[in-house]
């Protein structure tokens, strides 16, 4: 038994190495072939975002619902429904621009410091998964660990939440540490830590229906307290009204979505393979058209999705265990009628468990591990270019990677109640 278990120590760690050097080869074949393009190979993508000002996605957006608030108080009936502007996160998410323009304002540098937390966000995702992994395997050496250092600062959603000064990797890094903290039992904390994302992503807030129905107490009060304060703090400082209004920028945006490719999303799949929307230009203000049977349908899986994650681990006697933890957060990604690349940094974690426990792994599932793990990891190029009707499902591989991913970890979690200690994954 003892020789059985050094082996498979032994063979996960060779395959972790295996992986960490297929990456590095993939990202520099990638970076050759289509380095010219700033916003293709994910080396290309992590230079400009260290060496570039910090990017303006997120708040470029924040800042015009800033300046509406300051204009006329109420957000989202001018900017959003009148003025088209894609001002889509909720009034709790102003109370980050207002801290930048605060520095500002007192002589601080508020795009260095935007651009600090950016960095650390990305450098702590990165880190983080190598402590997780350690935690998950107590023996693993400090080349296991660079490797999966490697692996994410090769992983893609990283590399363009960091290069488009998404808020994205700051929210990524506390889902991570969210988790981080489940694994050690620190249940309140990591209600605490996620919760505090639902400020920019009220979806996570289905969490409490998890947690309550994993009979997770503390997590659950923790986790509704937190999100109560965010709340009545916001509505103090923006109104009832924004908040209000709000739940009709939702329902837009669930029954819309976007047509563009880098929304890997079952809406944004409907979207192109029905030519619905231009899947290729990104646009500031435009929308794809509502059509009914998308909305169905985009809707029916995501609630496919949420029962799934839901009820699976408790019918297999796996709930309340970290592949139950990390299934559910990628589960709230997939459901989104909005999820682009950065999103998918909610399922390095996830890819960390099935790595250590590599060695449990049947072949089959290894080289599927692989291929879902190099598909996230980059952008490929020639399945890109195909972005309408059928042809364009060749484009969704980040979906499909983020599905079958889910997958492994049921296959793993339904084997295994503790890491590397049960039988194989078949």
């Amino acid at each position: 038994m003892a020789e059985q278990i050094e082996g498979s120590y032994k063979s996960a760690t060779a395959r972790l190495l295996s992986l960490a050097g297929a990456s590095v080869v993939v990202a520099l074949l990638l970076l050759i072939c289509y380095g010219h393009d700033p916003d293709t190979a994910t080396l290309r993508i992590l230079r400009h975002a260290i060496v570039s000002p910090a990017g303006t996605d997120s708040t470029f957006y924040m800042q015009m619902g800033e300046s509406a608030f300051r204009s006329g108080h109420r957000i989202y009936p001018q900017l959003f429904f009148a003025e088209h502007q894609k001002f889509i996160y909720p009034p709790t998410s102003l109370f980050l621009i207002e801290g930048l323009n605060a520095l500002g304002a007192h002589g601080l540098p508020a795009k260095a410091m935007w651009k600090a937390v950016l960095l650390l966000a990305w450098a702590g995702c990165v880190a983080l998964g190598a402590v997780f992994y350690r935690m998950l395997r107590p023996r693993a050496s400090s080349i296991e660990l660079i490797a999966i250092a490697a692996l994410g600062i090769l992983f893609l959603p990283f590399a363009e939440a960091f290069y488009r000064g998404q808020v994205q990797i700051l929210l990524t890094f506390l889902w991570e540490l969210s988790a981080l903290l489940w694994l050690m039992r620190k249940k309140g904390s990591a209600g605490f830590v996620l919760a505090l994302t639902c400020a920019f992503k009220p979806q996570l807030a289905i969490f409490l229906l998890w947690g309550a129905l994993r009979r997770e107490w503390r997590f659950t009060v923790v986790f509704f307290t937190t999100c109560v304060v965010l709340l009545a703090g916001s509505i103090a400082r923006f109104g009832i009204t924004n908040h209000l209004d709000y739940l009709a920028v939702l329902s837009y945006l669930s029954r819309h979505g976007e047509a563009l490719w880098a929304n890997q999303s079952m809406n944004g799949l409907m979207n192109r393979v029905l030519r619905n929307g231009d899947a290729i230009s990104w646009s500031y203000t435009v929308y794809p058209p509502y059509r009914p049977v998308i909305y169905i349908v985009s809707t029916c899986v995501s609630a496919l999705l949420v029962v799934t994650g839901l009820l699976l681990p408790q019918l297999f006697g796996w709930s309340r265990s970290i592949a139950d933890f990390l299934l559910f957060g990628c589960v709230a990604v997939l459901m989104s009628p909005i999820a682009w690349e950065h999103h998918y940094g909610y399922f390095f974690f996830g890819a960390v468990l099935l790595l250590a426990a590599a060695g449990r792994l049947s072949r089959q599932a290894w080289l599927v591990l692989c291929a879902c793990v190099l598909a996230m990891a980059n952008r490929w190029p020639p399945l890109d270019h195909r972005q309408s009707g059928l042809f364009s499902l060749a484009g969704d591989y980040l979906f499909f990677a983020g599905i079958i991913l889910c997958w492994l970890l049921c296959a793993y979690a339904a084997k295994s109640t503790a890491p590397l200690e049960r039988s194989t994954i078949s």
